[in-house]
């Protein structure tokens, strides 16, 4: 179990409120030893034993206030990383949680990435587009939306979109179709700033961390 000293401020964790890396987030802490119960109304929760403190925010929130030295240490998507464009350092890849973003158009479309060419792509991940669309040569608008990307097509807000596809499912339920590799292939992963990276209790977080996953997926 980790062990920190008592002088010392608690040492802060985030973990995703709600959503797919909610639970499994909070078991793999438990199993580390850590008691970071069910979140309170004000979505904190102390553990006195290893001197820590979690928070449960949203998982696209947590990179930002990583990187600003709020948090010490925190698991989120590797989307959600690279969405906010902040310098932080990936510790460990989780092995759950795992999904693409990828574009989609419609399934009458071609399939060539350069149909996307002067056209309106909807997203969640507006940055992350970009620098794809960007790198690709790929003169496109990008539609920034918080939700329901999947039916911007059908609605007439865009013409094709980049969102996360796990089965593919929901694409074929709006008669969609993937297009092209993916942007990025996400995971959940433990962050860190770079200036804390290499602190004592980051390094036994990730070691404890490390051992559980390396052992799960033996």
């Amino acid at each position: 179990m980790p062990e920190f000293t008592s002088e010392a401020p608690p040492y802060r964790i985030a973990l995703p409120h709600k959503g797919v890396l909610a639970p499994k987030a909070r078991e793999l802490l438990l199993a580390a030893g850590y008691r970071c119960g069910t979140p309170s109304e004000r979505l904190q929760c102390r553990d006195p034993g290893n001197n820590t403190e979690f928070l449960y925010l949203r998982a696209r929130d947590i990179p930002p206030l990583v990187a600003e030295g709020l948090i010490d240490a925190a698991i989120t998507g590797r989307d959600f990383v690279a969405e906010s464009e902040r310098d932080l350092v990936e510790l460990l890849a989780l092995g759950f949680g795992r999904a693409s973003v990828h574009y989609a158009v419609p399934a009458g479309e071609d399939s060539d990435l350069h149909v996307l060419h002067g056209r309106r792509v909807a997203t969640a991940l507006p940055a992350l587009t970009r620098r794809d669309l960007a790198g690709r040569g790929i003169d496109a608008r990008v539609v920034s939306m918080t939700g329901a990307v999947e039916n911007a097509v059908h609605v007439g807000i865009a013409d094709a979109i980049a969102d996360v596809v796990d089965s593919g499912r929901t694409l074929a339920a709006h008669g969609l179709k993937i297009i092209g590799p993916p942007l990025i292939r996400s995971e959940a992963v433990l962050i860190a700033r770079p200036d804390r990276a290499s602190r004592s209790a980051t390094v036994e977080l990730t070691r404890q961390l490390a051992a559980l996953v390396y052992t799960t997926a033996a």
